[in-house]
């Protein structure tokens, strides 16, 4: 489905990663960017066409993928707008009922998305035209969403090689709270009891588990406040399965011990829900 112009709000990781996956079905990319040198990396690399200081109105689609305490405003703005919105947050319910509250109603052009895609480095420096490929591309349209708008968005992203499901909101926020929300906010409060001379002895374990530990702290804070409910029934999960664990080191019990990491692995492996 080639249009005319995408509009871009936001030309970090996601956003020019986005502009670059679906520029063959647009002939114009404009950007919004506050940051000048993010906007002179996506102009001048090609990642976009022209920078632009507000949406144009007759634009045939726009990317927020601006911060997420920002998304709402922007949706309120666009709400009137042709154009198809989507935006790239990673907590729906929450953003969901700010928008009703700041645009007054749910407007049927506006496609909630969730790109199962990222990296834990930032800026258009380290965007990548196939960052989406083969990845999961979550859409969770509320009763107010067009369907029109809905299978816009899905061609689109589809385009761009992503494997586009549909969820509800709140179904959404609590399966991502537990693979996604919580793995990162272990990964922080892990990281919090590395001293520096730890670093030489580190190995693939490390690496591995502490990788997401390098996010941006804006980012995944607004994440944790957005969904908080769900975060912290998934942390109180793990705390319960953790202090299980603690039990039998404690006391010794290593069939107990054995136990639960079989189980851990089986969960890992798919087998578990087989």
């Amino acid at each position: 489905m080639t249009a005319t112009e995408l509009t871009v709000v936001g030309m970090g990781m996601i956003g020019a990663s986005a502009a670059l996956a679906l520029r063959p079905q647009f002939e114009q990319i404009s950007i919004v960017e506050p940051d000048d040198s993010h906007a002179e990396h996506a102009l001048g690399t090609g990642q976009a066409d022209r920078r632009v200081d507000e949406v144009p109105e007759r634009t045939d689609a726009v990317l927020l993928a601006c911060p997420s305490d920002r998304i709402a405003g922007w949706i309120a703005v666009l709400k009137d707008y042709p154009a198809t919105i989507m935006d790239t947050g990673s907590v729906k319910g929450a953003l969901v009922r700010e928008v009703r509250e700041k645009a007054q109603r749910l407007p049927s052009n506006w496609v909630p998305c969730h790109p199962i895609a990222g990296l834990e480095r930032s800026g258009p420096m380290v965007a990548d035209a196939d960052l989406f490929r083969g990845r999961k591309l979550i859409l969770t349209p509320e009763a107010e969403t067009a369907t029109a708008h809905v299978e816009r968005a899905r061609s689109w992203w589809q385009s761009a090689g992503a494997l586009v499901e549909e969820m509800d909101a709140e179904d959404h926020d609590q399966v991502y709270a537990r693979t996604s929300h919580l793995p990162h906010l272990l990964a922080f409060a892990y990281l919090l009891g590395i001293e520096e001379s730890d670093l030489v002895h580190t190995g693939g374990g490390f690496r591995d588990f502490s990788r997401i530990g390098g996010s941006d702290p804006v980012m995944w804070s607004g994440v944790f406040e957005r969904n908080a409910p769900a975060l912290l029934a998934a942390l109180d999960e793990f705390e319960g399965h953790l202090g299980e664990f603690r039990q039998a080191i404690e006391t010794g019990d290593m069939d107990r011990c054995r136990s639960l990491i079989a189980a851990a692995r089986a969960r890992r492996s798919g087998e578990g829900s087989r």
